[in-house]
């Protein structure tokens, strides 16, 4: 058994919790702690509690897409696009672990567009409700 498999679950609680500090701050930060699942299946039962506790929706402008390496369907149309975390939540059933709901969103300029894009990345069904 490897050494990381036998380390006591309070003490990967607080190595996970100082590992996901920032994922609350955008959803890069995020991404970098689905590594802590790749551990091995005891980290991955252990921490993702952690990882999924929050859900955010990102509302950013294509040229910040870019920057950042988001990959998203361009539409002409809109200068802004929404990402979450909340389809790979619900897709391997974590919802159950989120308790806080963080929005990012550009300016005042776009809130209109941007809460019809939340609205669309957070689209529930009554199954999705935990």
């Amino acid at each position: 058994m490897a050494l990381a498999a036998r380390l006591p679950a309070d003490i990967l609680l607080r190595i996970g919790a100082l590992i996901t500090a920032d994922a609350d701050k955008t959803l890069g930060h995020w991404k970098h702690s689905l590594t802590l699942l790749a551990v091995c299946s005891y980290w991955r039962a252990t921490i993702v509690l952690l990882v999924f506790k929050t859900l955010s929706v990102e509302v950013i402008t294509h040229n910040e897409a870019d920057r950042r390496g988001y990959a998203y369907k361009y539409a002409e149309e809109t200068l802004i696009v929404a990402f979450s975390n909340y389809q790979l939540a619900k897709h391997n059933g974590h919802l159950c672990w989120a308790r806080h709901l963080r929005v990012c969103d550009l300016d005042d300029d776009f809130c209109v567009s941007s809460m019809a894009l939340v609205a669309d990345a957070l689209e529930m069904d009554e199954d999705d409700v935990p």
